[in-house]
């Protein structure tokens, strides 16, 4: 502890109570080492089922775009004794996802969800029309299509390519948990109003967890020059996202970006956030974590073929 202590002063040359009352004030830098846990978390993980581990060079010379293609990740894996390697993206969820639409108390300064916003954002995972989601995707795409070919004479615009099982970014489905829409409005509507406050929703309290991701990192394509806040398909091999603001523990669920629904405007992009499940606490208090989504990395690996890249020593950071 004292080892601990002296390297606070040294890095910060205050005392360790004043470090964490900054911590405190600070969501942001609570979130930089969430992130930083996370990582040494799915490192473990990943050692654990027998991979080597190798980490990425988060800004090798010339920053960030400067990383080989393939290798916009965080760890280079492989099983021993094989050349099959994959780069690893580790991200978190985002923590504002179920009150960021709701409406800012003028008295507390906080977000509230009203009841009935409550219901209609429930109401899109009673038995969403897969068929109607993949559509509504492909008229987006077309219509940009049609736009960027128009202004491209002679290139083609990159493929469609969703998959039916699981088109769009959510893949929650909260339909056998309800009897129809009118349990659902009963259950809003008999819910706890503190339920539906900020403070409720950020201790976990809240009547429903939405676990999403978060991947903010402006890209541009540079097979369209379309730029998105979203990372390229082709930047890693999987994505291993850290359920531990909703769960409370760190674990992993793992998803190959070639087999994800991308950006309908921009097929080369993912999304930037993904819905990979609801909690209803006291209603559907497990996770159904399905296609694209893997428990396993080693499911995700065998069932999706992720892209494999060549081991580029340059690209490892040995600190």
């Amino acid at each position: 502890m004292n080892n601990i202590l002296k390297w606070i002063e040294a890095q910060f040359g205050v005392d360790a109570d004043t470090v964490f009352e900054a911590l405190l004030m600070s969501p942001s830098a609570q979130g930089y080492i969430h992130g930083a846990v996370s990582e040494i978390m799915l490192s473990r993980y990943l050692s654990d089922l027998g991979f080597n581990v190798y980490r990425i060079k988060e800004k090798p010379s010339g920053g960030f775009d400067e990383k080989k293609i393939g290798y916009k990740g965080d760890f280079l894996i492989n099983e021993p004794n094989t050349d099959e390697y994959y780069v690893v993206e580790c991200k978190g969820l985002k923590t504002n996802s179920e009150f960021r639409s709701g409406d800012t108390d003028t008295i507390n300064h906080t977000k509230i969800v009203t009841k009935e916003q409550a219901y209609k954002l429930l109401k899109k995972y009673i038995n969403p029309d897969k068929d109607k989601i993949y559509e509504s995707g492909l008229k987006r795409y077309n219509k940009v299509k049609v736009k960027w070919e128009k202004d491209h004479p002679g290139l083609s615009f990159p493929a469609f390519e969703w998959n039916h099982e699981y088109p769009g970014a959510d893949n929650a489905d909260l339909t056998d948990y309800f009897k129809d829409l009118d349990d659902l409005y009963t259950f809003v509507e008999n819910a706890n109003p503190q339920s539906l406050t900020e403070k409720f929703f950020r201790e976990r309290m809240g009547l429903y967890l939405i676990l999403q991701t978060h991947q903010p990192s402006t890209r541009v394509d540079e097979q369209t020059g379309i730029d998105q806040a979203a990372p390229i398909k082709t930047d890693f091999s999987i994505m291993a996202v850290d359920l531990f603001q909703r769960t409370g523990k760190h674990e992993f669920v793992f998803m190959n970006p070639k087999d994800i629904s991308h950006s309908p405007s921009s097929p080369n992009h993912l999304y930037q956030n993904y819905i990979i499940d609801i909690i209803i606490p006291g209603v559907k208090d497990d996770l159904i974590i399905s296609p694209p989504w893997y428990w396993s990395i080693n499911e995700c690996i065998s069932s999706t073929n992720p892209t494999k890249v060549e081991y580029d020593e340059s690209q490892l950071d040995y600190r």
